[in-house]
């Protein structure tokens, strides 16, 4: 099942002309998870978000990423989330020097599947 986390809702922007905005006149964070939320350690995700105008209109804003847990890491300029440890991680999308922040998107980590042991060999 894909959870669609968008922080810039198309219905908030109708009638928004007083809305706050950063210094490159970002006024919405939209966030767009992948498909799952769910990986195995070693394995990876990509998470994208762009910056949006008051308007709704996409602005060229760089988006970092971070997270606050050792379970992940992630690429702060690609949004490349990667498993590290099983639990439970969270990654954010960033803009500026905290100018407007996303909501945390939790992802589980777990182990991977542990391969079926190898046939003995036996001597004739």
């Amino acid at each position: 099942m894909r959870t669609s986390v968008v922080f810039a809702v198309g219905a908030l922007l109708s009638g928004c002309g007083d809305l706050p905005t950063t210094a490159d006149g970002v006024a919405f964070l939209e966030v767009r998870p992948p498909t799952t939320t769910t990986l195995a350690i070693g394995d990876s995700v990509q998470f994208t978000a762009r910056a949006l105008d008051k308007e709704g209109l996409p602005l060229d804003v760089a988006v970092l990423w971070r997270t606050p847990d050792s379970t992940i890491t992630v690429g702060e300029t690609t949004g490349v989330v990667t498993g590290l440890l099983a639990g439970t991680g969270r990654v954010q999308a960033v803009i500026g020097e905290n100018e407007l922040v996303s909501n945390f998107v939790s992802l589980t980590i777990i182990a991977p599947p542990t391969p079926p042991p190898s046939p003995v060999a036996r001597s004739p």
